[in-house]
């Protein structure tokens, strides 16, 4: 079986929910293939789902140190970092991923990088740039769940404003 098929058969077995099989699976195309991107995104995303989340923090910085300019692996470990509580860090990551969207294929990852700085922004409560950050991403790209977060962020900038008075 060769990588592509290997890793599709993994995808599948994450589908379906078999979480041991799949890990057995990108652990061997990983042991074969270092470097394999999509298994090392799908290993760490596995791990994080497991609350594993050191774990997979190591497996997204062997993905960035293999894979330096591509956003997905960068916005993989700045989510990791958000949800490991890091947020200045996760959002460095993560404007290191948007500044890396104009090169080659990485323009498809745009909506999930700008969700990454709003979420965030959101945790830091920097409502206004959150919402300024939302607002550039739904113009360079349509996508639902950005737009609902930047309601979101609207809702709670309003409520920061009300607490204030």
């Amino acid at each position: 079986m060769d990588a592509a098929e290997a890793f599709n058969r993994a995808q599948l077995l994450v589908s379906r929910g078999d979480a041991d099989e799949a890990h057995r699976s990108l652990d061997a195309l990983l042991a074969a293939d270092p470097a394999h991107l999509g298994a090392l995104l799908l290993k760490a995303r596995l791990l994080l789902e497991m609350r594993k989340d050191q774990e997979a923090l190591a497996v997204l910085d062997r993905a960035v140190a293999a894979w330096p300019r591509s956003a997905p692996a960068i916005d993989a470990r700045a989510r990791c970092l958000h949800a490991l509580g890091r947020d200045e860090e996760a959002l460095a990551d993560a404007r290191q991923a948007l500044a890396l969207l104009e090169e080659g294929e990485n323009f498809r990852h745009a909506g999930s990088v700008y969700l990454t700085i709003v979420w965030c922004l959101r945790e830091m409560r920097r409502y206004r740039e959150a919402l300024a950050v939302a607002e550039e991403g739904l113009r360079r790209t349509p996508d639902a769940v950005l737009a609902q977060w930047a309601t979101q962020v609207e809702e709670d900038l309003a409520r920061a404003e009300r607490e204030r008075c």
